[in-house]
Parts: structure tokens; C-alpha cells; sequence
């Protein structure tokens, strides 16, 4: 076997390789025998056959492509060992020639996608400096005050009345957006067509479900001046007004948009917040007093806390490995990573119920910075786990599975519809991720 190789850009690699006569032969002739004991004519029991009646019966041209695939994907596999390459696609074949005479048994072009090499930068060197910033966190007071201001609030009763909404309240209301100008015609923005949620804040979140929503009057998380416009009114109400969407709302076309709203009060609500005591904690948690759940919230926010400085950290290291390394990335591998982007994207928009979906085309354009920097972390964080030989061992691979497969059936999530390969590789990768971390985090 005699092939040339030649290295393209983005890890592609083209090669032609040759066999000869007898090297092809030694793949032709298995199963060409296999062929021929299997041929069926009449008259005769499956083997039995004449040779020669059985060898024209064979379907040599089926022969040849069985042998013919056997032989490309052993040679492949030879020229792969022999190079250090790992596939990452599959490889694009083209028979181009077979020449007994020449002593040519099978000729082939290959296009194959490898894994990149990766020249990484010095690492160790980067996560030093890296670490030596990482600041030390506290909570204070004022933290832990708004922590139990929020789980008073999510357990506070609420009592219809018959009244004006003021501040604190809770209203229960339903309305419908219209957009000035030409494409006023359009459908309503609200319960019969593309929806508008007035709970849209500029930063892309929203709580509106079906036309109707019930927030807090006075919290602010709606767009400006909407709230505003709800106080002072009382159930049954029906009432219109505009608002002037701010110029940093997360829809481009709707910055500055003057936006009419109807809308119709279903409900005001008068809200009571139960008194932080002994008794309360005790029904929302194991805590024996208000002093051991303060800790608890105290102590649950300093490792959220932690939690995110060391994840700032982490990726400060990356960003700095990356730029000081060098990294071919692969074609296939930021169209893949992009394309699962794309349609992450699109599933969490449908959810949101976005005025406009954007098309794929304008999706990858502006998702595939994104792309490239997963890639190539990906990359970075493969190649120091070789370089360091850093592999979880079976056993830690195996609880990870077994404890995800515990909580999605916990978390109602069908354990049954999850692909045990996939989800053998994912917890793989997550561990390896971990190994390179805790070492990189060692060099303190």
C-alpha cells in the first residue's frame, strides 16, 4: 500500500492511496467466496452448485464495491494509526481507478476531517497569574435582608379587593399591544396574534402567559412606565395608553417604538407578608429558628457567590490559554457546534414567543463568534487533559451517569427518551473538564 497526504486548511486532509493487485485480491476473494457459497439456481441447494454455473451467477459488480468499502476502510484505518489522526467526519471517498495490468487493484481519494493539533500556550504560567486575582467575597446585611425579602414575598397571601391598585399590590390584568405607524394593521400584539409581553424588560425577560399577567405594582421589572399606567385603576376596568419602549430593549425594530396598549384589570390584590418567626422557618425548611435560617441564607449566597468568582476566573484562564495558543479549528466542528447554537436558540425564542423569529441565515452570523470560542475551548481544555494525563476513572464516570439518570426521575424528566452512549460522553467530558480545572486551580 502506497498513499501521499496533503494538509489543507481548516484540519482537512486529502490523500490518494494505491494498492496493488494482490493487496486487493486479499479483500476481493473473501468475499467473492462468500458470494459464491450463497449463490441460488434451481436445481441446486445454496453451495451446490457447478463452479462455474456459480461464478456467473455472482454478482461481481456487488463484489467488487463489498470489497472495495472493506478495503478503503482498512487502509484508512492503517494510514490513520500510522499519522496519529482522529476522524471527527466522515471521510468523502472517490474510486478512481483499478488496473490489474498495471498492478493497480484499487486506487481512492480520501477528504478527511482530523482532529486539530493544538500548540498550546503556557498554561501553567497564565493560571498562575490568573489565580493569584481572585478576590475574596463576603455577603453582608443588606444581601441576606433582600434574600428573606424575597422568600417573604413568594409566600405572601393575597386578598381580592375592591379598590384602586397602588404600590405593592398585585395585579391580575389582560391587555393587547399595537405598534404605531404602518404596520399598525398588523394583528394585535397581545391573545390573537404574535405576542407582545408587557413583562418584556429591556434585558430580554419576560412573565407574560396568554395575554394575561400578574405582577407586583412598584417592582419595576416591566418596561418603563407600563406599571405606572396600571395604578389607579380597580377591577373591570377597561383603559388604554402608550408607552415608549427605552432604546436598549433586547428587539432592534422595537427600540424608541411607541407601543398602544388595552388593557383590562381582571383582579387587584392586597398582599400580606407573613412575619419572619420561628414558626415561619420551620414550615419552609429544617430550621429550628430565624437565627439558623439566617445563616442558612447567609451561607447559601457566600457559595453562590464563590461559586461565580471562581467561574470568572476559570474563564479569564481560558481566554488568555486561547489567545497565547495556536488553533486550526475545524470546519466541521464550528458548523456542528453552530448549528445546535442555532436551534438552542430558536427552542428558547418559540418559549419567549418573540415577536419576530430570525432566520437561520441572520442566527449563524451573529452566533458564530460564539462558536468558535466554544470550539476552541474545547480544544484548549482536550488538549492540557492529554498533556497531563487527566481522565476520570470508570467508576467516577459511572456514578455521574447513574446520579444524572437519579435526578431526571426526580425532576419528571423521561430517564427512558436519554441516549446511554451520549450520556455516557457527556459525563465523560464534564469530569475531564473538572480534572483540568482542579489542576489548573492547583498551581496557586
Amino acid at each position: 500500500m502506497k498513499y501521499t497526504s496533503k494538509k489543507m486548511p481548516e484540519s482537512v486532509v486529502e490523500l490518494e492511496a494505491v494498492l496493488s493487485h494482490q493487496e486487493f485480491l486479499d479483500f476481493y476473494q473473501p468475499v467473492f467466496n462468500h458470494a459464491l457459497e450463497h449463490v441460488e439456481l434451481n436445481g441446486f441447494r445454496p453451495g451446490k452448485a457447478p463452479k462455474d454455473l456459480a461464478e456467473k451467477a455472482v454478482d461481481k459488480e456487488k463484489v467488487f464495491h463489498e470489497a472495495a468499502s472493506e478495503a478503503v476502510r482498512n487502509t484508512l484505518k492503517k494510514i490513520m494509526h500510522e499519522n496519529d489522526w482522529q476522524f471527527i467526519d466522515q471521510p468523502n471517498i472517490e474510486i478512481s481507478e483499478t488496473n490489474p495490468q498495471a498492478d493497480i487493484g484499487l486506487k481512492f481519494k480520501a477528504t478527511l476531517s482530523v482532529f486539530p493539533e493544538v500548540k498550546l500556550g503556557n498554561y501553567q504560567k497564565i493560571a498562575k497569574k490568573n489565580l493569584k486575582d481572585e478576590k475574596e467575597v463576603s455577603v453582608d446585611d443588606e444581601e441576606i435582608k433582600k434574600s428573606i425579602d424575597y422568600v417573604l414575598n413568594s409566600r405572601a397571601k393575597l386578598t381580592r379587593v375592591n379598590r384602586e391598585a397602588k404600590k405593592g399590590d398585585v395585579a391580575d390584568i389582560h391587555f393587547s399591544g399595537f405598534i404605531e405607524g404602518p404596520v399598525r394593521s398588523s394583528p394585535p400584539i397581545g391573545s390573537s396574534g404574535p405576542r407582545l409581553r408587557a413583562g418584556a424588560t429591556s434585558n430580554g425577560m419576560d412573565s407574560g402567559i396568554n395575554g394575561h399577567d400578574q405582577f407586583i405594582l412598584g417592582e419595576g421589572k416591566f418596561i418603563p412606565g407600563f406599571e405606572d399606567n396600571i395604578i389607579g385603576h380597580k377591577e373591570k376596568d377597561k383603559f388604554d395608553f402608550s408607552v415608549n419602549f427605552p432604546e436598549d430593549y433586547w428587539k432592534e425594530d422595537l427600540k424608541n417604538k411607541k407601543v398602544d396598549f388595552k388593557v383590562e384589570v381582571h383582579g387587584v390584590f392586597e398582599r400580606q407578608l407573613p412575619e419572619l418567626n420561628d414558626e415561619f422557618v420551620k414550615g419552609i425548611g429544617k430550621f429550628e429558628n430565624v437565627e439558623s435560617f439566617r445563616k442558612n441564607v447567609r451561607e447559601g449566597l457566600l457559595r453562590e457567590k464563590k461559586s461565580k468568582e471562581k467561574e470568572r476566573i476559570r474563564l479569564k484562564i481560558l481566554e488568555e490559554v486561547i489567545k497565547d495558543s495556536e488553533i486550526e479549528l475545524p470546519k466541521i466542528m464550528v458548523e456542528r457546534t453552530l448549528n445546535n447554537m442555532v436551534e438552542e436558540y430558536k427552542h428558547y425564542s418559540q418559549k419567549l414567543n418573540k415577536i419576530k423569529q430570525e432566520d437561520d441565515a441572520g442566527l449563524k452570523k451573529r452566533l458564530e463568534e460564539r462558536a468558535k470560542n466554544s470550539v476552541s475551548t474545547n480544544l484548549v481544555l482536550y488538549q492540557i487533559s492529554k498533556e497531563q494525563n487527566l481522565e476520570p476513572a470508570s467508576e467516577e464516570v459511572e456514578k455521574g451517569v447513574n446520579d444524572f439518570l437519579n435526578h431526571s426521575r426526580l425532576s419528571s424528566q423521561p430517564a427512558d427518551k436519554i441516549d446511554p452512549g451520549h450520556l455516557y460522553d457527556y459525563i465523560y467530558g464534564e469530569l475531564k473538564n473538572k480534572k483540568v480545572f482542579e489542576y489548573l486551580e492547583s498551581l496557586k
